[in-house]
């Protein structure tokens, strides 16, 4: 395997672990989640 192909799949994998991360965070960090959350503290 060349050093151009390493560094493109190292590239790809990076990119799919951020997508991966960002749609896990926005799908944990929802609204009614932070509502139920501030709720439970609240009461």
């Amino acid at each position: 395997m060349t050093q151009s192909r390493r560094i493109l799949m190292w590239a790809l994998l990076a990119a799919l672990a951020a997508l991966i991360s960002y749609f896990s965070f926005r799908g944990y960090l929802g609204p009614e989640f932070l509502i139920n959350f501030a709720n439970s503290l609240y009461c």
